[in-house]
């Protein structure tokens, strides 16, 4: 895989945490001082690539769904 494009926006929902089982909602999208993604939740700021989207779980889409979509 070459590239892979991931579509968030303010209001969806990703689960945060040590073991990724609390549930945020992001109510704002940021970049840092070294041009980073950064989503502020609920629960406070986190790292986009350090948490895990629940639109993105095996119960609503597979990956292969998605990129099947985007063709």
């Amino acid at each position: 895989m070459k590239k892979y494009t991931i579509e968030i926006s303010v209001g969806d929902t990703v689960e945060v945490g040590r073991f990724r089982n609390v549930v945020a909602k992001i109510t704002d999208i940021q970049m840092d001082e070294h041009g980073q993604p950064v989503i502020y939740t609920n629960k406070g700021p986190k790292k986009l690539f350090s948490c895990r989207l629940s639109k993105l779980t095996p119960g609503s889409k597979t990956p292969k769904q998605i990129l099947q979509e985007k063709r």
